[in-house]
């Protein structure tokens, strides 16, 4: 049966079997019914004998029986109903009835019991089998797409009309990390901002509407027992109801991906437009000066100025390779292995230190969990910031700090202004410099998730303090890769 919007399932046609050896009263019930309902197909029976076979060849949503008829009565009908369809309601319709009767059809879990009689009853007993059918034919449709969403694996909720988690699945659980007592009852506000409720409140108005859809799409962030938030798009519909609203179904869909791929692509533009203002800018000047040492070279002959015109060709090939290397490095770290950052940096500053200068491991061992060969390079544009920027000999200090690990020299320092731009692409105090080497460690760090700031080190000169994801941080024995 297929069910086109939340309110059809009470407007679908209810399919009835109705059982009773009065020829008459089926025909009389069976009329009375179709006028009182409009949307009921009665099939009628005049021997319970007919009653199991029938059901097994037509979908029926509610029988209706005699209690007094010959062979079996309503109560034995009703057991042998039940061991095929034991969810089928079962309503005993009987002009014979008393309160023994009533209380061994109540203990034998029977839809409804009415004793037969004039309009009022006949009203009774439409009302009764309405809602019964309403409520099995929603249970079966139920049934079905459960079985379609726990084949899909998506998180699923039921919220009731009191605005509690009446169902979740263990998808559902796995998500938010509660336990399914913990979650049951509570309000969606448990596992959503007051906005996403309101969000939420404000989609199933319009669903509900006479002239809203069907279901709605929003986005919303899911806050987990753990604390972390998980940005999902919720997919929500109203469950079937009549003239009294049941509640709604939602399913979740994690949206995590889709937002790293949107910020991944935010951020790729900006280094595109970074990437067009360095190369329309930056690399202008180098130019200009080796047309002008080449066309002095021409007219003047003279051997300094074809050093000039190689040193500026060789400044712009050192600029595009870090102008390369400040792009590739900026895209998000995806596979990691665990890192001895103190024994990687003592590697790291072979080709930088002179004999004079000292590179002092303050740590045996700083670990985290990152990609090697960015690390490394993060470490030597530091050691190349202090050889630019730092006469020898001068001592370079790395060790842990409480969140990370540091990077320190006892060189000049440096003032407020250049320590706001350090991390610019293109901003260098050095008369060679490419202004691209601290942008790289800025990059660099960004792509792991981490931070690095700035500040005077103790002696006076610079230090670069990399605040580290504590999820990156790696405390135990295991080895490691130096």
């Amino acid at each position: 049966m297929s069910i086109d919007n939340p309110n059809e399932a009470a407007a679908a046609s209810i399919e009835v079997l109705h059982v009773d050896d009065d020829p008459a009263f089926l025909d009389l019930t069976g009329s009375f019914l179709e006028r009182e309902l409009g949307n009921v197909e009665v099939t009628a029976v005049a021997s319970p004998d007919e009653v199991l076979d029938t059901l097994g060849e037509e979908s029926v949503h509610c029988v209706v029986s005699d209690y007094e008829m010959p062979g079996t009565n309503g109560l034995e009908l009703l057991d042998a109903v039940r061991d095929q369809y034991a969810d089928l309601p079962f309503i005993l319709y009987t002009g014979k009835g008393s309160e023994e009767i009533a209380a061994q059809a109540i203990n034998a879990g029977v839809t409804g019991y009415l004793q037969k009689g004039g309009p009022d009853q006949h009203r009774r007993l439409a009302n009764r089998v309405k809602h019964a059918a309403t409520e099995y034919r929603a249970q079966i449709e139920s049934e079905r797409y459960s079985t379609v969403l726990r084949a899909l694996d998506y998180p699923i909720y039921v919220v009731n009309a009191d605005a509690e988690f009446e169902y979740v699945n263990e998808a559902f659980l796995d998500l938010v990390g509660y336990d399914r007592e913990e979650i049951i009852g509570s309000p969606p506000g448990k596992i959503k901002t007051d906005e996403g409720v309101q969000r939420a409140n404000d989609m199933l108005a319009t669903i509900v509407s006479s002239a809203g859809p069907e279901t709605q799409q929003f986005r919303v962030n899911i806050h987990t027992k753990d604390g972390d938030t998980v940005p999902c798009y919720d997919h929500m519909a109203a469950l079937p109801f009549d003239d009294e609203f049941r509640g709604s179904v939602g399913i979740l869909r994690d949206a995590t991906r889709e937002q790293r791929q949107r910020e991944e692509l935010v951020r790729q533009n900006e280094r595109l437009d970074e990437f067009t203002s360095i190369v329309s800018h930056d690399l202008r000047t180098p130019l200009q000066n080796a047309k002008t040492a080449a066309e002095m070279a021409r007219n003047e002959g003279d051997a300094t100025h074809f050093e000039t015109l190689s040193r500026e060709h060789e400044r712009m090939e050192r600029m595009i390779d870090e102008l390369l290397t400040l792009a590739k490095e900026g895209e998000s770290v995806s596979e990691t292995e665990r890192v001895d950052v103190a024994a990687l940096a003592a590697e790291a500053w072979s080709p930088f230190g002179c004999p004079a200068d000292t590179l002092d491991v303050v740590d045996d061992e700083i670990t985290v969990s990152g990609d090697r060969s960015r690390i490394r390079r993060l470490l030597e544009n530091l050691f190349r910031n202090v050889d630019d920027h730092c006469g020898s000999p001068v001592t370079v200090t790395i060790g842990e700090s409480p969140d990370g690990f540091y990077v320190a020299d006892d060189g000049p320092g440096v003032g407020q202004t250049d320590r706001e731009n350090v991390f610019e692409a293109g901003y260098t105090t050095a008369a060679d410099g490419t202004g691209f080497g601290l942008a790289i460690v800025k990059r660099i760090a960004d792509a792991h998730g981490w931070d690095i700031s700035v500040d005077d080190s103790a002696s006076g000169g610079v230090r670069f303090d990399v605040t580290v994801d504590p999820t990156a941080r790696v405390t135990d024995d295991v080895p490691v890769s130096p």
